[in-house]
């Protein structure tokens, strides 16, 4: 049970980036608000892990709280991702 928090959250990060090599390889999305909203949920995702981290410091071990900032890193990777993509798409 330690470990479910970086595992979800790897899976996340791997699958976010496969769906990201494919679509830049057929040729991009059309819109960009459902990619905005990815971004925003994995950032709130994000700041939700925090909080779980720091409400249970005192009673989580330290390999539990290590990987729920793994967790926390991990989304905020992904958004950041996305935003890139976001921010250096080209126009269509």
């Amino acid at each position: 049970m330690e470990m479910i928090e970086a595992f979800i959250s790897f899976v996340s990060l791997v699958s976010l980036i496969v769906i990201l090599l494919e679509v830049r390889r057929a040729g991009g999305l059309r819109r960009r608000l459902p990619v905005a909203l990815w971004a925003v949920s994995l950032v709130l995702l994000a700041l939700l892990a925090l909080v779980r981290v720091w409400s249970n410091l005192d009673v989580w071990s330290d390999v539990r709280i290590l990987m729920g900032t793994v967790s926390v890193g991990n989304f905020l990777f992904g958004a950041g991702l996305l935003v890139r993509w976001l921010a250096w798409r080209p126009a269509v």
